[in-house]
């Protein structure tokens, strides 16, 4: 295998003969899921693109010659090569070779990683025959590229680079003059794909949501102040932050978009952006004056996000416009009992013997564990089951109950892989509502069955989760039902790597009661995805939370 590739992609000139051997021969193909190609003739496994006109295709991988190094390494250049129909015209070399366009008449481009560490990154660009037209070297990552379907342009994005000139760039390239036409800073977020208006000398870059900015060849946005306001609509808190931010004054109308912008964001804006986005809010009020909707933007932010940043200032507008904080029982109240309030969840103090370092016990009878496992203990002495896992416990059981019977091969996958489709090949792309119409069907046995080809790998437990137990998965379907399972997994199947994280330490289970604790010891803090995940699944769903609030006992 080293000979071949040593063959196939070592740069050289070939003689007329291999020309002709090489045109001759067309290749066999396997196309899969995320530009994936396996080409049986060569021994290949690697990624590819296609010309508009499907005519060409280049391949490239990044790894070693001999296929046994890939990734980040110190040597061992990766391949690349354009085929015409599918035949070989050109091969060569790059240290690292990603993010590969080709246009109709063969021209290509290629993001080379580099070897090593550090924020650097070669783009690379060259004609049908392989010869470069540019490579140049950025101190900085590389991100997204695209090219023009003529292969006269390209352009490339910049990852963030302190301290460098390349730093969140967009560079612009005209490929026939080789050289770099125009470069600006990335303001638009990052692209999810690029168009091009070559006549007009435009390209178009395309963004989340179907927006898109439009720059002309000298790096000057086509309608700013359109784009600008689209985004505020779409409650993009990027945009609105900087025009807030700015010593610019703003009108009422615009004052007025932002704040429905805001609002918009706070809706339906993805779960880690809508605590900013309440912040936001309660500033705005706050500069005009509206202290008691600011009071209550603030409030809504730290139930999403206890960390904020606005407690105090809330505090402080509450005594300015003379509301007082609503308190349980008297005396004055824990930092958790505030944020179990904000939340709307239950609030436990659990004393617990404390010994040293991050060791705790519920009695001298019990063996010394972290917080949470001698937490449990509490709970269990009060007739519940349950397990101390975080998320384990329910992802565990929504995979199980995703597949009438799962796959062997995917004993080690992540549910939340296959809820969003993350997977590399196409029979393992399952749509959200098969996957969802199997939890709603699903029975103690597939739970069972589908449980023994989860915890095969690691014995007793699924690979990933050493703290789930064949009894907690059985008691807690038992206790669920596949109705209220499917709830949940309903609402997570529509940000499953929002969803994935933020479950609270105990899942707790007596009857067909269901409970979720969130355990913390004094040094502890709330997260922002513990708060997202209680007030946007666990909460609205109807399901009892808590917060265990563990005191060192005297």
């Amino acid at each position: 295998m080293t000979g071949f590739f040593k063959r196939l992609f070592e740069k050289r000139a070939p003689d007329q003969e291999e020309q002709v051997a090489r045109s001759q021969e067309r290749l066999e193909i396997d196309e899969f899921g995320h530009g994936l190609v396996s080409i049986p003739q060569l021994d290949f496994v690697g990624h590819q693109a296609r010309s508009p006109n499907r005519r060409f295709r280049l391949i490239w991988a990044d790894r070693t010659p001999d296929g046994l190094r890939g990734g980040n390494r110190e040597s061992g250049h990766g391949s690349w090569s354009l085929l015409l129909d599918d035949r070989i015209v050109s091969s060569g070399k790059l240290e690292r070779p990603q993010e590969g366009k080709v246009a109709d008449n063969g021209t290509f481009i290629l993001h080379d990683w580099m070897f090593g560490h550090g924020l650097h990154g070669r783009f690379v660009a060259c004609d049908s025959q392989g010869q470069t037209l540019i490579a140049q070297q950025f101190s900085a990552n590389l991100m997204s590229n695209g090219l023009s379907p003529d292969g006269r342009y390209a352009i490339c994005q910049t990852a963030n680079a302190p301290g460098s000139d390349d730093s969140c760039r967009y560079m612009l390239f005209d490929l026939e003059a080789g050289r770099e036409i125009a470069r600006w800073e990335v303001e638009t977020g990052w692209a999810e794909g690029y168009k091009w208006d070559c006549d007009a000398g435009r390209v178009i870059i395309c963004l989340k949501d179907g927006e898109q900015a439009i720059y002309d060849f000298a790096g000057a946005m086509v309608d700013r102040e359109g784009w600008r306001r689209r985004r505020i609509a779409a409650g993009d808190l990027g945009v609105i932050k900087d025009v807030l931010s700015s010593q610019a004054s703003l009108d009422r109308e615009m004052r007025h978009d932002i704040a429905a912008g805001l609002r918009r964001a706070a809706r339906e804006g993805e779960i880690w952006s809508q605590a900013r986005a309440f912040r936001l809010l309660g500033e705005l009020h706050e500069t005009e004056g509206e202290l008691e909707k600011a009071v209550k933007a603030y409030d809504d932010a730290l139930r999403l996000d206890p960390k904020v940043g606005v407690a105090r200032r809330v505090e402080k507008l509450r005594k300015e416009t003379g509301q007082q904080e609503i308190k349980r029982g008297s005396g004055r109240q824990s930092r958790f009992e505030k944020q179990a309030e904000r939340l709307g969840i239950g609030h436990d103090v659990i004393m617990l013997e404390k010994g040293t370092g991050k060791d705790w016990r519920l009695h001298t009878v019990h063996d010394w564990s972290l917080v949470e496992f001698a937490a449990l203990e509490h709970y269990l002495e009060q007739g519940w089951s349950g397990a101390a896992s975080e998320g384990g416990l329910i992802l565990t059981l929504i995979k199980a109950a995703s597949f009438p019977r799962l796959d062997p091969r995917h004993a080690d996958t992540f549910v939340e892989a296959f809820y969003a489709q993350n997977v590399a090949f196409a029979q393992d792309k399952f749509t959200k509502d098969q996957l969802l119409a199997s939890v709603s069907r699903a029975t103690r046995s597939q739970i069972e069955d589908n449980w023994k080809i989860i915890s095969a790998s690691a014995g007793n437990t699924p690979a990933f989760y050493p703290n789930v137990r064949a009894e907690h998965v059985f008691g807690l379907f038992e206790a669920l039902g596949s109705d209220r399972l499917v709830e949940i997994a309903n609402v997570f199947a529509a940000a499953p790597y929002d969803l994935r994280s933020g479950w609270p330490d105990l899942t707790l289970w007596k009857g067909k009661s269901v409970r979720f604790v969130e355990v913390k010891a004094p040094s502890d803090s709330f997260h922002a995805s513990q708060a997202r995940l209680i007030s946007k699944l666990l909460l609205p769903l109807g399901f009892d939370v808590g917060l265990g609030e563990v005191r060192p006992r005297s």
